[in-house]
C-alpha cells in the first residue's frame, strides 16, 4: 500500500512539473511581446506620481534621485507621510532640494483612518485633493528604482483603451545570499508567474487611469482596505476593464532580509490577495497541491529509512529529485528571460554562479516549508504588523487600525540593505 502511494506521488510531481514547465512557456512567451495596441504618436498624458513614506527604506535616495530624473514631460509628484516628525520627511527634502525639483509636493497627513492601513490612507487623501486634470495616477514604492523611461513605459499601455490600470512587477536581486533573501528570491520567482496569470497588480509601480477614482469607486475601497494594489481589481472589474504587464517593468529590487522577516512578510504578502482579489482560491490551492505531496512523501521516505524498505526509499527519494530538478530547470530560463529585460535598460547585473546554485538547492524545500507555514497561519490571522502598527482583521475581511503611531526610525541613514 505504502509503495504504491509512493509511485502514484512520483507521477503526481512529474505532472505538476510539466504544468508548471508549461506555464513558464506561456509566460516566458508573453513578455516577450506588449499586450497592448501602440500609440500612433506620443502618449503623455498629465500624470501624478504618489510615493507614500513611512521610515527610510534602505535605498530610497535611489528611489528619488530615479524618480525626479523621469524622462516624461507632463509629470508631478506627491511625496506623503502620515507625521511630520518621520525621518523620512527629512532626507526627502533634502535630495529634492539638491535636485532643484520644482514639481515635487511633500504632503503630512494628519488623519488616519481605522477603517485602512496607513498607506491606504495616504494614497486616499492624496487623490482626495488632486486637480481634475490629471488623467493619470501612479502608484510608486520607496523600494523601487526608477530607471530614466520608468514613468513613460508604465503609463503608455493606458492608450489602449481597453485597460485601465498598468502594471510591473518586482524581482529580488539581494545584495548578500543570506538565507532570508534567497528564500524570498525564490518565492518571488514562482510568484511572478501567478501574478502574471492572475493579473494581481503590483503597487511598486501601478499606473491609475482617473476614471477607477470618477467611476470606479476606488477611493472608497482604499478607505477600507488593506492595501492599495490588489484592491483595485473590484474597480477595473467595475468599469468593464482590465489589467494590463508591463514586461520591461521588472523592477530590481537588492535589499536584504531574514528568514523570520521573510515570514512576516510573506503573510502579509498573502493577506493582500486572500483580502481583496478573487483569485486568492486559486493561489491558495496550488500552494496546497505543490506542498501535500511532498509532506505525504517525507513520511513515505522516513518510514522507508527506519524500515529499511529499499523501494520506498528509491521511490520517494526520487520524487524529491523530480521536484528538485523542475525547479532547478525553470529557474534558469526564467532568471535569463528576466535579465535580458534587466539588461535592455542598461541595469547593472552580477552573473549567477555556481555557487548560487549550490546555496539555492537545500533552500528550495524550506522556502515551500515556510510558505506553506505562512499560508496556513493565514487562517488564523486575526493581527498582523506593518512598520510598527498593528491592524485587526475581523469579521467580513474588515480593517481596523488598532493605534496610531509615527513611525519610530533611530537610524534614518540605513548603512545595510536590510528591508525594513
Amino acid at each position: 500500500m505504502l509503495l504504491t502511494i509512493s509511485v502514484i506521488l512520483f507521477f503526481v510531481i512529474i505532472v505538476i512539473d510539466v504544468i508548471h514547465y508549461g506555464a513558464l512557456y506561456i509566460f516566458l512567451k508573453g513578455i516577450r511581446r506588449n499586450e497592448w495596441t501602440k500609440p500612433s504618436g506620443e502618449f503623455v498624458p498629465k500624470t501624478m506620481v504618489l510615493l507614500a513614506l513611512r521610515g527610510v527604506d534602505p535605498f530610497l535616495k535611489r528611489c528619488l534621485e530615479g524618480l525626479l530624473t523621469q524622462d516624461y514631460p507632463n509629470y508631478a509628484i506627491r511625496l506623503i507621510v502620515d507625521h511630520p516628525e518621520d525621518s523620512a520627511l527629512s532626507v526627502a527634502k533634502a535630495i529634492v532640494e539638491t535636485r532643484g525639483a520644482k514639481n515635487v509636493e511633500f504632503i503630512i497627513v494628519d488623519e488616519h483612518f481605522e477603517t485602512c492601513t496607513l498607506k491606504c490612507n495616504s494614497l486616499y487623501h492624496a487623490v482626495l485633493s488632486l486637480d481634475l486634470s490629471y488623467e493619470v495616477v501612479v502608484i510608486l514604492d520607496a523600494d523601487t528604482n526608477p530607471h530614466s523611461g520608468w514613468l513613460r513605459q508604465l503609463v503608455e499601455p493606458l492608450s489602449d483603451p481597453r485597460f485601465a490600470a498598468a502594471t510591473g512587477q518586482r524581482w529580488y536581486i539581494p545584495e548578500t545570499s543570506n538565507p532570508g533573501s534567497l528564500i524570498r528570491y525564490l518565492w518571488n520567482a514562482a510568484a511572478v508567474i501567478q501574478l502574471y496569470f492572475y493579473r494581481i497588480a503590483w503597487g511598486g509601480s501601478l499606473a491609475l487611469r482617473r476614471e477607477l477614482f470618477t467611476e470606479g469607486n476606488l477611493l472608497d475601497i482604499w478607505k477600507t482596505a488593506f492595501t492599495d494594489d490588489a484592491a483595485i481589481s473590484e474597480s477595473v472589474k467595475r468599469l468593464g476593464s482590465k489589467i494590463v504587464f508591463v514586461p520591461s517593468l521588472f523592477m530590481v529590487n537588492r535589499e536584504t532580509c531574514t528568514l523570520q522577516s521573510f515570514h512576516r512578510w510573506v503573510k502579509r504578502q498573502l493577506l493582500c490577495v486572500k483580502l481583496h482579489h478573487p483569485a486568492w482560491k486559486a493561489v491558495a490551492f496550488q500552494g496546497i497541491l505543490i506542498t501535500l505531496p511532498l509532506l505525504v512523501c517525507s513520511g513515505l521516505l522516513v518510514t522507508g529509512l527506519m524500515f529499511w524498505e529499499k523501494a520506498l526509499i528509491y521511490w520517494n527519494l526520487g520524487t524529491f529529485v523530480v521536484y528538485w530538478g523542475g525547479v532547478l530547470g525553470t529557474l534558469p530560463m526564467l532568471e535569463r528571460a528576466i535579465r535580458k529585460r534587466l539588461s535592455q535598460r542598461g541595469e547593472q547585473l552580477q552573473c549567477w554562479t555556481l555557487g548560487n546554485t549550490i546555496r539555492i538547492l537545500p533552500l528550495i524545500p524550506v522556502t515551500q516549508i515556510v510558505y506553506t507555514s505562512a499560508l496556513i497561519q493565514l487562517y488564523f490571522l486575526r493581527r498582523v504588523e506593518w512598520r510598527g502598527v498593528e491592524y485587526e482583521i475581523g469579521h467580513g475581511n474588515q480593517v481596523r487600525l488598532i493605534e496610531y503611531k509615527p513611525y519610530n526610525n533611530h537610524n534614518p541613514v540605513k548603512d545595510n540593505s536590510h528591508s525594513i
